[in-house]
C-alpha cells in the first residue's frame, strides 16, 4: 500500500499541530458553521474523514468491490498501527533509553520488541502461504533460516534498534508493515484456513497469525502510553485529538485495501483541504504568539498590522488564557487597547468592567444576573476590576446591584475590592465601598491591608479615609512592617503623624 495523499496530508497536519498547548488551540478560528478556535483544525478533520470513511464503503458497495475476510483483520491491524503513530507524535531521542520506572522496559526496548515479533508474524504468513503453492507441501514449521530470508537479517536488526534514533526505527516498521497490507490484502478466503506452526507447539491458521498483528501490537500500545506517561510525556489536548485523526484516517483507508484508486478524486480533495487547513493553522498559531509579544512590548504598529492580516486575533487569548484586550489593559497600552476593540475583540463582563464599558456590563448583567459576581480566568471580580482601573461609573453601578464588596481574588494576590480600589487611589471609589460595608483591614497576600497601600502610594487623604473608617494603624505584615514602617522607608513623611500611636 503505497502513502495516499491523505496520509501525507494528515501527517502533516499532525507535525505542525501536535505541539499546540491547550491555550492555542482556543485560539480563533472557524471550521464550516463552528468559530470554535484552532481545535476545530483537527475536530473538522476527523469529521470529514469519518464522512469519507463511510462515503468509500457505500461507494465500494455501489461498485461490487467485495471486502475479502484478509481485508478485514487487516483493516484491524492498521487502525492500531496509525493509533500506535499517533502516540509516539513527538517523542525524541532522547526519551527512548530513560526506563519509566526500575526493571521496566525503556521504550527503545518496547519498540524493539513489537517490530521484533511482528517480523516474525510477517514470516510465519508468508511462509504458510508459500507453503499451499508446494507439491508436496511443506511441513508446517518454517525452516530455521526463513526469517533471514524473508525479512532480512536479524542481527543487522537488532543492531538497527539498539543504534539509531526513533524515526529510523519508525521508518523500519513502516516499511514492514506497508509490506504486510501490499502482500497480504489480497489473500483468499480459503487460503487464510492454512496452517502454520510456531513455538506454541500446535498450528494456528493464517487468519490467526493475521489477528496476531492487531492484538499483540495492542497489547504493546498500552505499555508504550504507560512509559510515557511515567517519564511526563502523556497525552495533551492536541494529542488526544490527533489520535482521534489517525484513527478516522485508518477507517478511511480501511476501505482501500484491494481497491487503492476507490473514488480517488474525492480523496485528492480532502487531501488538499487538509494541507491547506494545516497551512492556515500554523499561521493563526504564529500569528497569535507574535500579537501576545508585541503587546507585551506595547508595539502598537505591529499590533495593527497583524490584525490587518487576521483580524479574528483580536480575540486572542494569552497561553494563560487571559485575552489580548485585559492584557493590553495590565500592561498600561490604552492605544493597543483600543486598536483591539475597534479589531472587534469581544467583550465579557471582565473587559467591560476594566475599561469602563457600563453598557456593556449592564447588557450582560440583564442577561445572567450571577455574572456580577463571577471570577475570571486570572481570578478577579467584574466589581475588583473596576476598581483597579478606576471606573467610577462602573464600579459604583456595579455595587448598586449587589456585588459583593469583600470578595477575595481566586489568585495569589488575594485582593478585595478596597485593595483594587486602593491600588488606584480613586477617593470616590473607596469611599462607596467603605459606604457599602466593606472591610476596611482586609488583609491580601502578605497580609497587606489597605492602609499599608496608602501609606505606600504617601497618600494623606486615603489613609485619613481608611482611619476615618476604623483601620487599624498597628496591623502588621508577614515581615512585621506597619504602615508606618512603609510610609517611613518610602519617605513620605507627611503621613508619620497620621500613623504613629
Amino acid at each position: 500500500m503505497k502513502a495516499h495523499p491523505l496520509f501525507d496530508a494528515v501527517n502533516r497536519l499532525a507535525q505542525i499541530s501536535h505541539t499546540f498547548t491547550d491555550s492555542e488551540l482556543d485560539q480563533p478560528w472557524t471550521w464550516r458553521a463552528h468559530p470554535e478556535g484552532i481545535r476545530f483544525a483537527l475536530l473538522g478533520t476527523y469529521h470529514e474523514l469519518k464522512e469519507l470513511a463511510a462515503y468509500l464503503a457505500k461507494t465500494r458497495a455501489e461498485q461490487g468491490l467485495p471486502v475479502s475476510d484478509a481485508q478485514r483483520v487487516l483493516a484491524q491491524h492498521h487502525t492500531a498501527y496509525r493509533d500506535f503513530q499517533a502516540v509516539l507524535l513527538g517523542v525524541g531521542d532522547e526519551t527512548l533509553d530513560q526506563p519509566p520506572a526500575p526493571g521496566e522496559w525503556p521504550l527503545r526496548q518496547i519498540l524493539g520488541h513489537i517490530i521484533g515479533a511482528e517480523r516474525m508474524f510477517f514470516t510465519l504468513v508468508h511462509y504458510g502461504l508459500s507453503r499451499q503453492q508446494m507439491d508436496p507441501p511443506g511441513s508446517l514449521e518454517p525452516p530455521d533460516d526463513e526469517a533471514e530470508r524473508v525479512v532480512g537479517s536479524y542481527a543487522d536488526f537488532t543492531a538497527m534498534m539498539k543504534r539509531e534514533g526513533i524515526a529510523a526505527l519508525l521508518a523500519s516498521y513502516d516499511t514492514l508493515h506497508q509490506r504486510e497490507l501490499d502482500e497480504f490484502a489480497g489473500i483468499s478466503d480459503e487460503a487464510l484456513g492454512g496452517l502454520s506452526l510456531w513455538w506454541e507447539g500446535e498450528p494456528y491458521s493464517l487468519g490467526y497469525r493475521i489477528h496476531r498483528f492487531d492484538a499483540h501490537l495492542r497489547q504493546h500500545l498500552v505499555q508504550l502510553e504507560k512509559c510515557l506517561a511515567a517519564l511526563d510525556q502523556g497525552p495533551d489536548e492536541a494529542k488526544r485529538l490527533l489520535r482521534l485523526v489517525y484513527q478516522a484516517l485508518a477507517e478511511a483507508e480501511s476501505h482501500l485495501l484491494g481497491a487503492p484508486d476507490l473514488a480517488a478524486q474525492r480523496c485528492r480533495q480532502l487531501a488538499d483541504e487538509i494541507t491547506a487547513r494545516a497551512a492556515d493553522a500554523a499561521a493563526v498559531v504564529a500569528a497569535a504568539r507574535q500579537l501576545v509579544a508585541a503587546v507585551k512590548a506595547g508595539d502598537a504598529p505591529q499590533v495593527r498590522e497583524i490584525l490587518e492580516q487576521h483580524g479574528k486575533l483580536a480575540d486572542a487569548t494569552t497561553e494563560e488564557g487571559l485575552s489580548l484586550l485585559m492584557l493590553a489593559l495590565y500592561y498600561g497600552q490604552p492605544a493597543i487597547a483600543a486598536a483591539l476593540v475597534e479589531a472587534g475583540a469581544r467583550l465579557t463582563v471582565f473587559e467591560a468592567s476594566a475599561l469602563g464599558r457600563l453598557d456593556v456590563i449592564q447588557r450582560q448583567v440583564k442577561k445572567r444576573p450571577a455574572v456580577i459576581n463571577w471570577f475570571s480566568r486570572d481570578g478577579f471580580t467584574p466589581l475588583q476590576l473596576a476598581c483597579f482601573f478606576g471606573r467610577e461609573e462602573s464600579a459604583l453601578w456595579l455595587m448598586e446591584q449587589g456585588a459583593d464588596v469583600d470578595a477575595v481574588a481566586k489568585n495569589p494576590q488575594g485582593i478585595s475590592p478596597i485593595h483594587a480600589a486602593a491600588a488606584n487611589g480613586n477617593l470616590a471609589i473607596i469611599q462607596a465601598l467603605l459606604a457599602n460595608g466593606a472591610d476596611v483591614n482586609a488583609k491580601q497576600h502578605n497580609d497587606f491591608t489597605p492602609l499599608h497601600t496608602a501609606a505606600d502610594h504617601g497618600s494623606v487623604e486615603m489613609a485619613q479615609l481608611f482611619l476615618d473608617h476604623g483601620a487599624d494603624i498597628a496591623a502588621a505584615t508577614v515581615d512585621g512592617r506597619t504602615a508606618a514602617d512603609i510610609a517611613r522607608e518610602k519617605g513620605h513623611l507627611p503621613l508619620l503623624p497620621l500613623l504613629t500611636l
